[in-house]
């Protein structure tokens, strides 16, 4: 895929919050580019290339490592038929090389230990390391059953440690980065479409006539494909309709940016549900054919009108009034963009359903230029002995939260705190890909549940 100077400008300009490096500060530095460039070309030549992923993010770029024969990284490109990537890695993935030498990268495993008096931490082999943490696991297991062992993870060392939990016979098992992320928004999108959004989000930016960004900050954050599709769109004359307080990098490219007060977001998306539905601008069919309860929301937005709405978010009637139509001109190829982290107001979930139910009148889920649905490979699952069953596990744990799909990290937290009315206590964890002291808002209460 060919990429213009333009175009390499532009998506810069979205990757980097609108920085450039000019030619002229090029030379500055006493850089060539062209010669910069040749050199390179000839080195990835002798160098050996192999196969990986971006673990950065979510996003999960596949990547083309160029290493010498010593094992020595000399660069890291994005793999060209990679669709989550298109050749191209963000500035996080091309910056793995800096993770991989950093100097404060773990390369042998620590173990906590008195030293003269002092705690610190020693470096141990992994025989050392692995049998010490094989042999705490099988006495909590015999002392307090496996469910009493807790995991807190993300991303993919998560996802083994799932295994290794489940086949040890603990379903004690919560993900802090999700219920901070997208939980919410699936849980919305899951009660109105029956169906999460999932990641990446299955939105075709590309071929969209018109993008509605709202508390969703594209070029700021590293959604790689997304940022592409979105120059794309600004390419083939999408309207980019941007709602956030500030001028972010996505207001500055967009046709209408909605200075919104903080914290009024249903306000708005209820307002362009009145707008559509009162103006008989909604795709009538659409909702015919696949919705139940349209004469309910009909009657709950009824009131809900752009002048009420102006009271709430500070929007004008007459912008809220020409967003929608332009929202509605556009149809089914316009996106209300579902965001990715969506914990703001702690009525998230809501503000969830809203956007599902405003894409929903849109007739834009399973539409081209909307929301596209994925297709999966048949992959069968690695064969292993069936997991034993736990005789609890996380759903019993505190409090008791309908729409949860996994363990919610502060009941597992609160149950690691010794209490008479704690019936299912955790007595140890094992914490992989997450760091809690700078991610679990109640510090007080971690705090506790470590010392305890």
């Amino acid at each position: 895929m060919g990429t213009s100077r333009r175009k390499f400008i532009k998506i810069s300009a979205l990757g980097f919050g609108g920085a450039a490096l000019a030619a002229t500060t090029m030379d500055n530095l006493g850089i060539n580019s062209y010669v910069e460039g040749f050199a390179l070309e000839n080195a990835l030549q002798k160098l050996k290339q192999s196969a990986t992923y971006c673990e950065v993010c979510f996003w999960k770029c596949a990547a083309w490592v160029h290493s010498d024969d010593e094992g020595a990284i000399h660069k890291i490109i994005g793999n060209d038929i990679d669709p989550h990537c298109n050749g191209r890695l963000c500035p996080r993935g091309t910056g793995g090389v800096g993770m991989y030498t950093d100097n404060d990268r773990l390369k042998t495993p620590l173990i906590r230990k008195k030293v003269d008096g002092e705690t610190t931490f020693v470096a141990a082999s992994w025989d050392e390391a692995l049998t010490l943490i094989a042999s705490k696991m099988k006495g909590i297991k015999n002392k307090y059953g496996a469910e009493s062992m807790a995991l807190l993870k993300h991303g993919s060392p998560g996802k083994h440690f799932e295994h290794l939990f489940k086949a040890y016979g603990s379903d004690s098992i919560a993900e802090p980065a999700y219920a901070q992320c997208r939980g919410p928004r699936e849980t919305g999108f899951g009660l109105t479409f029956g169906s999460w959004v999932g990641s990446p989000e299955p939105t075709d930016i590309r071929d969209t006539k018109c993008l509605v960004l709202i508390g969703s900050h594209l070029g700021e954050n590293m959604h790689n494909t997304q940022v592409q599709e979105m120059s794309d769109a600004i390419d083939n004359d999408a309207t980019i309709i941007t709602v956030d307080p500030r001028l972010s990098t996505a207001a500055s490219k967009s046709q209408h940016w909605l200075a919104i007060k903080p914290a009024t977001d249903i306000a708005l998306l209820l307002a362009w549900m009145h707008v559509l539905i009162d103006e008989d601008l909604y795709d009538k069919a659409y909702v015919d054919k696949y919705t139940t309860g349209f004469n309910e929301l009909r009657e709950h937005v009824k009131d809900f009108t752009p002048e009420w709405a102006y009271g709430v978010t500070t929007i004008k009637p007459a912008v809220i009034r020409k967003t929608a139509r332009v929202m509605a001109a556009a149809a089914p190829s316009t996106i209300i963009h579902p965001g990715r982290h969506v914990t703001w107001y702690g009525d998230d979930s809501q503000r969830a359903r809203a956007i599902a139910i405003l894409n929903g009148l849109l007739g834009a889920w399973g539409r081209r230029g909307g929301f596209y649905f994925k297709e999966k490979i048949g992959i069968p699952k690695y064969p292993h002995p069936p997991y034993p069953k736990p005789k609890w596990g996380w759903e019993q744990i505190g409090e008791n939260y309908p729409f949860a799909e996994m363990g919610i990290t502060n009941e597992l937290i609160k149950a690691t705190i010794p209490s008479k009315e704690n019936k299912y206590p955790i007595k140890s964890w094992v914490v992989a890909g997450t760091n809690l002291n700078n991610s679990i808002p109640n510090k007080k209460l971690l705090e506790e549940a470590i010392d305890s």
